[in-house]
Formats: structure tokens, sequence, C-alpha cells
């Protein structure tokens, strides 16, 4: 097997030497007659022996490396795993391409091809490359310019891999994720409560996990938050210890909202978010926006050994808002409540109604004015009429002998 390997290297190196030979003399020929032309870029048996792949441009480096349980992950990014379908894509880009032309070997004109979009080193181990490439810009027909390691002779390639060094962008954005039908049950930390739904297997609809209860989960907003949390996705990384210093860090503990789901296997899995908004701007200068918030997203689960654990306490992901207020706060997202008890009702003719010129009296108190009221229309007249006093008497009228 070492031997078998060994053959391989040696012909990859041979393939590169030989590539170098024809590149170095390029300029001794003419476009026409570059052998190099019509030639694969690359020789795909170097491939195994490829456990190393870097990607600089713009003064960064994205380091691509097979660990010790052989998976891909980003050197570059605290060893996440590596997005293995863009990386697949770039590398069947570089195996795939053929060299259409010779493009020169002038310094003036090679300047003008800016050819400085990216570098792709295969390599075995730290020390060895099997393959270099640096890109310049997209040519008509397509394609790239592109040259071989430090050589001086530019290529037209047939293919224009995207030569990204972002580290964040090469690693999978999905930490977490679960099969809808897994799920037993979901316990919500709603604002004045803690309250849960269950079923019995996925093809049951799910009931209160309270024994006595007038409220009616709503099947179709619970499954719809079991999708949306079924692959839980992160934006940016960065280390545990440094982010918990940092005041948006403890700002964004005030504002928490947090989910549980278990599963048929008994497993449960914890979800907690916290959310940091921007102050608001002041100031006649100040900008009309806030700016975005920060959202943090932490898992944990009931196994000990699961790797999201370890992964948690050891990396701070942060993920969008649209899932931080997707997490129910209020019983009312999550269940039905039950309708209020109507109010008795009142049948018209058992309410009294007075005639319009009905006259209401109410008795005074002795040395009291007298009120009367009366209903004109809709309308209620009130009219006082003053006490007699005491000493008041009625004058008598004088009677003559006639009367």
């Amino acid at each position: 097997m070492k031997l078998r390997t060994l053959i391989i290297v040696t012909v990859a190196l041979a393939v590169v030497t030989v590539a170098g030979y024809y590149i170095q003399n390029a300029s001794l020929t003419t476009p026409q007659d570059d052998p190099l032309v019509g030639t694969s870029l690359v020789d795909g048996s170097i491939l195994p022996d490829v456990n190393r792949i870097e990607v600089t441009k713009s003064g960064s480096t994205s380091i691509l490396e097979i660990d010790e349980n052989n998976k891909w992950v980003v050197r570059s990014l605290y060893d996440l795993p590596v997005d293995f379908n863009k990386l697949n894509t770039l590398v069947q880009d570089i195996v795939t391409a053929k060299i259409q032309r010779k493009i020169t070997s002038r310094q003036d004109r090679m300047e003008r091809l800016d050819l400085n979009q990216g570098t792709v080193k295969l390599m075995s181990g730290t020390e060895k490359t099997l393959f270099e490439i640096t890109y310049g810009k997209s040519l008509k027909g397509g394609g790239k310019a592109f040259v071989f390691g430090r050589e001086k002779t530019a290529y037209q390639a047939s293919t224009s891999p995207a030569t990204d060094a972002d580290s964040n962008n090469w690693a999978v954005k999905s930490i977490y994720e679960m099969n809808a039908d897994e799920v037993a049950g979901i316990q919500f930390s709603l604002a004045n409560e803690t309250w849960g739904v269950r079923r019995d297997d996925k093809e049951k609809e799910f009931v209160s996990t309270l024994p006595v209860d007038a409220r009616i989960p709503k099947q179709s907003d619970i499954n719809s938050l079991i999708s949306r949390f079924s692959n839980l996705r992160y934006e940016n990384v960065s280390e545990r210890g440094i982010e918990e210093a940092t005041q948006v860090w403890k700002d964004a503990q005030d504002q928490v909202r947090s989910i549980k789901f278990t599963l048929f296997s008994g497993e449960t899995i914890s979800i907690k978010m916290s959310q940091w908004e921007p102050p608001a701007p002041e100031g006649e200068d100040a900008p009309t926006s806030a700016g975005p918030s920060t959202t943090y997203l932490h898992l944990s689960s009931s196994q000990a050994d699961h790797a999201i654990n370890k992964l948690m306490g050891r990396l701070a992901f942060t993920t969008s808002s649209y899932s931080f207020t997707g997490i129910p706060v209020d019983i009312t997202e999550v269940a039905e409540l039950p309708e209020p008890e109507p109010e008795p009702e009142i049948k018209p003719e058992a309410i009294e109604v007075p005639e319009p010129e009905e006259i209401l009296e109410k008795a005074s108190p002795p040395g009291q004015p007298e009120i009367k009221q009366h209903i004109d229309g809709n309308s209620v007249i009130f009219e006082v009429t003053p006490a007699k006093k005491k000493e008041d008497k009625p004058v008598e009228e004088e009677t003559s002998p006639e009367n």
C-alpha cells in the first residue's frame, strides 16, 4: 500500500514538473503550438494524496483539512465541519478544467489580467504542495485567466471556480438537525407560565400535558414550529470565552426565550436564545436606523456525551432574529382558549320604559326644596320648588259683610 502511494505521488510530482518545464519554455512557442493547450489543468491521480486545501485571497486564507476522524473540517474556523458540496464543486472545477489557450508571457499584459483573484493549493500535509494555481479575471468565451504556481505565463482555463477565502463560508451552517416525526413533546416557557404538549406517536395529535385543561393545542401552529426548529443554523461563530466578556453578550441575557423538545427516544433538546437590541440613535446627526440586533443561540442535549454539548461549551453562535421571534411567549400562539361564557340576555319587554311626558315625582323631606322631574323626549327636566318657611302664613282675605 505504501509503495502504491509512493508511485502515485511520484507520478503526480512528475506531472507537475513536466508542466512547469513547458510553462517555463512557453515563450519559445506560439500560442497554437503550446503543448499545454487542450490538456487538463491537473492530473486527477493526485487527489488520493490530497488531505489539505488552502484558498488565499486578499490576505485571508481558508484552510480545509482531513482531521483525525477522517472528516473534512475548517481548520481556520475552530475545526467546524466543511460544507462538502462546496468543497466538491471547487475540486471538480479544477480537475475537469481544460487549458484553452496561452494568453501571454509579457509582464505588462499579465498585469492587466488581474491575477489576484485567489490562489488554490492542493496539498499533502502542511509542507508538500501537489498543485498550485492562481486565478485572474474572467475572460470572454468563459473561463478565467490563471498561472501555475509562481510561473510567468498566463493561460485561460475553461472553468471559473469560486475562490472563497472566507472561512465562515466554508463551514456547514447547520449545527443541529432532528426529524419532525421524532418529536414526542414540547415544553414552552411562556411569559406567565410553563405549558407543554405531548403525543403518543407521530400519527396522533398533540394534547396538553395537564390532566385537565380547557385549552386546545393548535396542531398546525405546533407542527410549523417543529419544522422551523428541526434544522438550526447559525450565521457567525466566535470563541465563547471571548464573547462572554463583551457588553453585547451581557446585555443580551436580559432578553431570553427558550423551548424544549422531547424525542421518542427519550432525549431532550433545549434551545435558548438571547437577543441584544442596539440602543436607539440620538442627536441630529444620528442615523435613522439603530442597526441589526444580535441573537445568540445555545443548544444542549440530555445526553451528556452529545457532540453539541462540547461544541456549545467552547463556541458562541449567533443566529437570525427570525429564529428568536419564532419562539412562543404567549399561550394564544400555541393553544386555543375556551370561549367566555355569554352574559344573560335581557329581554326588551322586561324593561319598563316611561312614557315621554310621564312625570316622576320624588317626595322631599320637610323643610327641603321640592324636586320634580319629567321626561321630555330624550331629556330629563328637573323643576325645583323652594321650601315654605314656617313664619310664612297665608294672608286671609278681608271679608265684607256682603261676602
